[in-house]
């Protein structure tokens, strides 16, 4: 998650812990794939190598990487208010871009074998505002965001943007770019006033949600460059990139047409949002979400105190929308959830209080995994950073310190495992192994007593098996995998549990 995030969190309601024992879908996500994202270091390469950076998260069992597309970065003068003469925003090839980061890191994706999302964030170049003028904007007490631009960014020279990078790195673009981005997400996190300005207007017939309506516009732009200029990714446009905190589910339902409670806007309302006329289908590709809890901290047991935020254990939330939405023909039936961005800051590097203990931390990586893994609607999981940034006031969910020393979740990452208590004498133990390129045999030891288990992976590196015998509750257990390369590999030890499934309202 972007820096700062943090500091706006810290002005919503608070959270407490609750468990909870809701039974499990009958069907899990066998097909989940596994997204890892960190712009520091795979993109720019800031404080580690990049090439190393890029290769150990493909040796950690990632599918996919996520890459945020900033507008402001490979476009020319983006700090004046006035487009360069000439410039082609909608030609690659416009003298005056820039796309070296991208090229490098896309050859970096293909040299290891790994997908790419592209989603595109801001900052905005002034000139592609429709307010030039207003840029740059103070975002209050965001001292660092002083030169930035998030005002009313242009949906039509927005689209024309997309269109110049479908061109280059799209399924259909020429070699050597091309045919390695699997995913696109039209603007990242629009809830959020540091990502998209201005974001609510009051009125004497209630509040506008201006976020939402110009979301709705950009992701059109978006959706038809894309469908335009890499037509066999079209159904893979995803909508959404909220993130948890500050109102998802208000600016997700105001981009689709729909108030607070999901009925579509009526009367003066709905002129004010846009939304006169025959409302468009929006033809998304899934829904992808940011599911962190306030501070990303906590765990799959911790309850938002909104019901208009989507942390991890409220998803179920985000299939009441899915399917309100589709209800209403907002957006096709049957659509899948994307976590796209999610993780837990630690402590250290974090001061007490703002962070998982290490283990602590290992532990909740995995918890959420069985989460999502149970719900067979998740089609991708994440893991956001590699390595931590150090500065408190950032997100520090990596899996390595700022300094490269590995966090126990390192391994953790690797090898998921959870043990649930299902009775004092009985219960489940569920992993993967995941780097495994197809069905791998491991062995589960209980620690300090033989082995308990050689399970078969499916071809995902799943697996899961109930024990029962006398104070199986009591068992500390540890998943032990070679690798092909004769690498011996441990997950961290795991006692029972409480059942992991979604807080319902």
């Amino acid at each position: 998650m972007s820096r700062l995030v943090l500091l706006l969190s810290a002005v919503l309601s608070s959270v407490a812990a609750l468990a909870f024992v809701a039974p499990e879908r009958a069907a899990a996500g066998p097909n989940q794939i596994s997204v890892f994202q960190d712009d520091a270091n795979f993109v720019v390469g800031s404080t580690h190598d990049a090439d190393e950076a890029v290769a150990e998260a493909k040796a950690l069992g990632a599918d996919a990487i996520r890459v945020f597309v900033v507008w402001s970065a490979v476009s020319p003068d983006a700090r004046e208010r006035t487009r360069p003469a000439g410039f082609d925003i909608a030609d690659p090839s416009s003298p005056g871009y820039d796309w070296s980061r991208y090229d490098t890191v896309i050859d970096r994706a293909k040299r290891n074998g790994l997908r790419v999302f592209f989603a595109f964030t801001p900052e905005i170049p002034y000139w592609a505002s429709e307010q030039p003028g207003r840029c740059p904007h103070r975002i209050g007490g965001y001292d660092h965001l002083s030169e930035s631009c998030m005002w009313k960014p242009s949906p039509r020279l927005f689209g024309e943007f997309v269109a110049a990078v479908a061109k280059r790195y799209g399924r259909s673009a020429p070699a050597p770019y091309g045919g390695q981005v699997d995913y696109w997400s039209p603007w990242n996190e629009p809830n959020l006033e540091h990502y998209l300005w201005p974001q609510l207007q009051k009125t004497r017939w209630g509040t506008v949600d201006l976020a939402g309506a110009r979301y709705r516009k950009l992701w059109l732009a978006a959706y038809n460059s894309i469908a335009r200029h890499d037509p066999r990714n079209r159904g893979r446009v995803l909508f959404g990139e909220t993130a948890a905190i500050s109102s998802p589910l208000d600016t997700l339902h105001a981009a689709l047409c729909l108030d607070e409670r999901g009925q579509p806007f009526k009367g003066r309302m709905r002129r004010l949002q846009g939304c006169t006329g025959k409302v468009r289908r929006l033809p998304i590709g899934g829904l992808a979400l940011h599911p962190y809890n306030n501070y990303a901290i906590g765990s799959v047991f911790t309850r938002a105190a909104t019901k208009d935020s989507l942390p991890m254990a409220h998803l179920h939330r985000a299939h009441t929308f899915l399917r309100t939405a589709a209800r209403y023909k907002r957006i096709p039936p049957r659509r899948g959830i994307f976590v796209t961005e999610f993780g837990f800051q630690s402590s250290p590097p974090n001061p007490f209080g703002d962070g998982l203990s290490l283990t602590r931390q290992a532990a909740a990586i995995n918890e959420a995994d069985r989460l999502f893994w149970g719900d067979r609607q998740i089609r991708s999981v994440a893991q956001y950073e590699l390595f931590d940034v150090g500065n408190p006031d950032e997100f520090n969910t990596g899996l390595r310190l700022a300094d490269g020393e590995a966090k126990p979740s390192l391994a953790a990452y690797r090898l998921p495992l959870v043990v649930t208590r299902l009775a004092a004498n009985r219960v489940e133990v569920w992993g993967q192994v995941r780097p495994a390129k197809r069905r791998a045999r491991l062995r589960v030891d209980v620690v300090g007593g033989g082995v308990l288990r050689r399970p078969l992976t499916t071809a995902r590196g799943f697996y899961r098996f109930n024990v029962t015998r006398a104070n199986a509750a009591r068992l500390r257990v540890r998943a032990v995998w070679t690798d092909p390369d004769g690498v011996v590999h441990r997950s961290r030890v795991a006692k029972a549990g409480k059942p992991i499934a979604y807080r319902e309202d």
